[in-house]
Parts: structure tokens; C-alpha cells; sequence
């Protein structure tokens, strides 16, 4: 489907407050069209549309809703930037949540990564982008990125 994205409408939340809890399969069933219609489908067209403002976003998955109830409450999609980072979207009752992440990174990957948050221009840009979505009233957390310590243990016996 390649529209233009112009939000999920109220009646998404509508149907997604209808199954909330544990609906049995019947329930499920009874929603499914709309579900499909109004939670899904508009989280395919933003993506289409990040898609066609930047080739780097090409590449992304919108999940299904499975058998488990937690997947019909929450609308799941990826997009994958680069070896192993990807921004990953959730739509649900308390709204649309954005996060990115880096999993598993390799060892230069994490020093251009630093040598780029440290380097003048780079760093103060980052810090400025930062700053203006903080402004906005954005949240931002995450987890620290940590060096691996090594662990320190005696083999033989004292």
C-alpha cells in the first residue's frame, strides 16, 4: 500500500481499547478487519513515506499480529538503517513510541561512533539535535554505552 501517511484515526484506538486484556479468539476475530484497516495499515503508509523521503529507510518490516494477545494491543514495525541498527516503532494505546538501537556492535563501529560524538563538529551538531527534541518535549533515555570489563578470576586454588 503506498499512501500518503496522515496519522491513525481515532477509531484506532477504539479498536485496540476492545482488546485489551486477554480477548479470546472470537473477539480477536470480530476486530480483525478493523484492526488490519485502521492500526496497521496507517503504520505501512509512514513508513512508505519515511521510505520515499530517504533510500536509507528502505528497508523495514511491519509486524502481523500473532496468536498472542500482546501483539494485537501493540503495532510493531522496524527499520533497518545498517548492520545491526534499526529504529523500531510501536503503536499502541499510549500512542506512537520511536526508539533506536545498536545491537551488538562491532569494536570499530563504537570507536567511530565515539571519535564522531567527540570530534567538534559532529559532537556539537548530535548535541544541538539532541537538545532541540528535548525542547520539544520529548523524552530521551536509553542505556549507557559501557566498555566490557574483563573478569578477573583465580583458576588455581590459594
Amino acid at each position: 500500500m503506498r499512501g500518503q501517511f496522515t496519522g491513525w484515526p481515532e477509531q484506532a484506538m477504539d479498536v485496540l481499547w476492545q482488546l485489551q486484556g486477554e480477548p479470546n479468539h472470537a473477539t480477536r476475530e470480530r476486530h480483525r478487519a478493523d484492526r488490519e484497516r485502521l492500526v496497521r495499515q496507517p503504520m505501512i503508509a509512514l513508513l512508505n513515506e519515511v521510505a520515499d523521503t530517504d533510500p536509507r529507510y528502505e528497508d523495514f518490516s511491519v509486524w502481523h499480529y500473532r496468536t498472542n494477545s500482546w501483539w494485537w494491543q501493540h503495532q510493531g514495525a522496524v527499520i533497518r538503517l545498517g548492520r545491526k541498527i534499526e529504529i523500531g516503532l510501536r503503536f499502541d494505546l499510549d500512542g506512537l513510541r520511536i526508539q533506536g538501537a545498536w545491537w551488538y556492535p562491532d569494536p570499530g563501529q563504537v570507536d567511530m561512533f565515539r571519535k564522531a560524538v567527540a570530534a567538534e563538529g559532529s559532537g556539537r551538531e548530535l548535541s544541538s539535535i539532541v537538545e532541540d527534541v528535548q525542547k520539544k518535549g520529548y523524552d530521551i533515555s536509553g542505556d549507557v554505552m559501557k566498555r566490557p570489563r574483563a573478569a578477573i578470576r583465580r583458576t588455581t586454588p590459594v
